[in-house]
């Protein structure tokens, strides 16, 4: 009977100890998963100051000489002629909650010694259906100048995550490769996404805005909570167990 009760308690011993391992475990993901989120937290805040002080400085005139200095956010004007044969649209974007297209037109600046750049000239409406053919309004003809603000095109690749990949969805991006379908030739490094147009646009011109922080604080201090819990539960176990 004596060994009986000593294969029991060791078994019991065994089973504690598998568990506390098992929570201390869980409380190192949670905590791991804390600052992964508020990471991810105090990366968006330095994003939307960054994009706030940008988007807040007067358009820069885009030139030969200050081209390859400029980075996206920056705000600026240019002025050339619209390619009628070059335009683009894009699925997934939405304007005062409405599903619709976003619109790229190739701009020729006036000043050749700039590259064609592609202008997001901006929303018009979806056809009921995805494979409807669709009517692009003109761009304004003639000389115009244009401002908006400097945009990096977005490539689909795999989305990052903390411990796997997965394709990043297609719908809503911009990227380069569809728009060299349109123009294989040589164009600006980024896009501009505009905001005013010396001519008549006919498209919706949707703001822009910083992305803001996202909930990732509050994600931040959800899984220390959930380490606290389970730190918390498994003391009170301990010490229900000591005193059985």
């Amino acid at each position: 009977m004596l060994f009986r009760s000593s294969r029991k308690g060791n078994r019991s011993r065994w089973g504690s100890l598998a568990f506390t391992a098992l929570a201390f475990l869980a409380i190192l993901l949670c905590i791991r998963l804390g600052f992964w989120q508020y990471d991810r937290y105090q990366l968006r805040s330095e994003l939307t100051i960054n994009i706030s002080s940008a988007l807040s400085r007067e358009p820069i005139e885009l030139t030969n000489t200050n081209q390859g200095n400029l980075t996206p956010w920056m705000r600026v004007s240019i002025s050339g002629e619209y390619d009628q044969n070059s335009q683009r649209v894009f699925r997934g974007h939405y304007f005062q909650d409405q599903y619709g297209l976003e619109v790229l037109s190739l701009f020729i600046p006036a000043n050749r010694e700039i590259p064609p750049i592609w202008i997001d000239r901006g929303w018009m409406r979806s056809e009921k259906s995805a494979d409807a053919a669709v009517k692009i309004p003109i761009p304004p003809q003639g000389l115009v100048t244009v401002s908006g603000v400097l945009r990096k095109y977005e490539e689909v690749r795999a989305t990052k995550g903390l411990f796997f990949a997965l394709p990043a969805p297609k719908i809503g991006r911009i990227d380069e490769r569809s728009l060299q379908e349109i123009y294989s030739g040589e164009t600006f490094h980024n896009y501009v996404k505009l905001q005013n147009s010396s001519g008549d646009n006919q498209l919706a011109i949707s703001p822009i805005s910083p992305p803001g922080t996202g909930p990732h604080l509050a994600y931040a201090i959800q899984w220390w909570i959930f380490a606290a819990l389970i730190a918390g539960t498994r003391i009170a176990l301990l010490k229900s167990e000591k005193s059985t």
